[in-house]
């Protein structure tokens, strides 16, 4: 079961990430992890759960999941496709000379946080990189 290696390494990204941006906790994390990691979401959020108690800047939040769907690129037809089904054919002219060009993301996308401000009140603060918080691949 590789959710709670996945789950770890998406603590110690937004942990990283708070910090770089100034935020002092999380609301939300949304993560991006395509179809090919063959992570099962619930499992994945109950490892988020047990490992957020742990932190307070996370205690809160909480993580929401994108499933990037498996996308392809035709050398034959030169045409790119989402494909539903684990047949990795050209869903337009069936040839198998294929490249994957989605399907293995695994980044953090977003959070939305609280920052403190100078008068002490905490302001809500969404951040987006532009590098996107890579999460390691757990063997």
């Amino acid at each position: 079961m590789h959710e709670g290696a996945i789950a770890a390494a998406i603590v110690q990204g937004a942990l990283e990430a708070l910090e770089r941006e100034g935020l002092s906790s999380a609301r939300s994390l949304t993560v991006l992890i395509g179809r090919l990691h063959s992570v099962v979401p619930d499992v994945l959020q109950d490892h988020y759960r047990l490992l957020k108690r742990e932190r307070p800047p996370l205690r809160r939040s909480r993580l929401l999941i994108e499933i990037a769907p498996v996308r392809i690129a035709c050398r034959a037809c030169l045409r790119e496709a989402t494909i539903e089904r684990p047949e990795f054919a050209c869903p337009a002219c069936g040839s198998t000379q294929i490249d994957v060009i989605g399907g293995r993301e695994m980044h953090l996308k977003e959070i939305i946080g609280v920052r403190p401000t100078a008068d002490g009140r905490r302001q809500k603060k969404k951040s987006e990189s532009n590098s996107k918080s890579q999460i390691p691949n757990p063997k």
